[in-house]
C-alpha cells in the first residue's frame, strides 16, 4: 500500500510550498525486497481538467544511487519531498512555476509493481 500526505507551507524558503510524505507499507504476507535507483517514488500533477502538467522528478536532479529497499510485513518506507510548484517546459528545458489554480497531486511508487495513491487537491495562489 502507498499513502500521501500534503502540508503547505508559506515561508521564505518555500513561498508557496508542500511537504509532500510518500509512505509504502508491506500489507502482503512475505518480505518485500528491491533494489531501485532515484527517485523511487514520484508525484504527478494534473490540472483541474485531469491533464498531466507536471510531475516532481523532472524538476530535479538525483544521483544515480541504488537504493535497496528491504521490507518484512507490516514495515514502512518514508519520503519526504519538498515541492515548489513548478513544471518542466519541455520546448526549452526550463523548470516555470505554474499559474495559480488548483491542482491534484497524485503519489507514485516506481518500484514493481507500480502503486499510485489517490488524488490530492492543492490550490496554488
Amino acid at each position: 500500500m502507498v499513502s500521501m500526505s500534503v502540508e503547505k507551507i508559506d515561508g521564505r524558503r518555500f513561498q508557496n510550498g508542500f511537504i509532500i510524505t510518500l509512505i509504502l507499507r508491506n500489507e502482503g504476507p512475505e518480505n518485500y525486497s528491491l533494489d531501485l535507483r532515484q527517485p523511487v517514488f514520484d508525484v504527478y500533477v494534473y490540472d483541474a481538467d485531469g491533464s498531466l502538467v507536471a510531475d516532481w522528478s523532472s524538476c530535479y536532479e538525483m544521483l544515480d544511487l541504488p537504493i535497496p529497499i528491504h521490507l518484512r510485513r507490516g514495515e514502512e518506507f518514508t519520503e519526504i519531498k519538498s515541492w515548489e510548484p513548478n513544471a518542466l517546459n519541455l520546448r526549452d528545458g526550463t523548470v516555470k512555476p505554474l499559474p495559480p489554480g488548483r491542482y491534484y497531486l497524485k503519489g507514485v511508487w516506481l518500484g514493481r509493481p507500480l502503486i499510485e495513491t489517490g488524488l490530492i487537491s492543492v490550490d496554488i495562489v
